[in-house]
């Protein structure tokens, strides 16, 4: 009786270190899904996407327990404008970068005019610092 409940107690607590284990990853994967998304938007001039996928991006990061990035995701969310939300999207590129070393899906871009980078998927060139006035500047890094 004893090993029995021993083995499921291991057993539970296995399955429990597994899914611990596994949450960083699908919060990593969610944080860079989002941020893309922003990033996309940004390269589209469209605000009001950008600023819906920031909010998602905040949610990720809160979920993840990364503050510094749930606050820039935030900040690019409150926005007023275009301008001030590629102006914040520096910070959070900044904070992303590191989360997509190694990552064979996404690539990290750099742009010379805004001496910036941001993460992007693979595929042209799309600027989110300059939208379509200067959409394929900026190359690999």
């Amino acid at each position: 009786m004893i090993r029995s409940s021993l083995l499921l107690l291991v057993g539970l607590c296995v399955s429990l270190s597994n899914l611990v284990a596994a949450e960083p990853a699908v919060a990593k994967s969610e944080i860079l899904a989002n941020y893309v998304k922003v990033s996309a938007a940004l390269a589209a001039d469209n605000l009001a996407d950008a600023q819906t996928a920031a909010s998602a991006l905040a949610v990720s990061a809160g979920q993840a327990k990364n503050n510094a990035l749930a606050d820039q995701a935030t900040a690019v969310a409150k926005a007023s404008d275009i301008s001030a939300a590629r102006s914040s999207f520096k910070a959070l590129s900044t904070t992303v970068e590191p989360l997509a070393a190694g990552e064979k899906a996404y690539t990290v871009m750099f742009c010379p005019m805004a001496r910036a980078d941001w993460v992007q998927t693979a595929g042209a060139v799309r600027n989110p610092y300059f939208g379509k006035s200067m959409l394929t500047c900026g190359s690999p890094k």
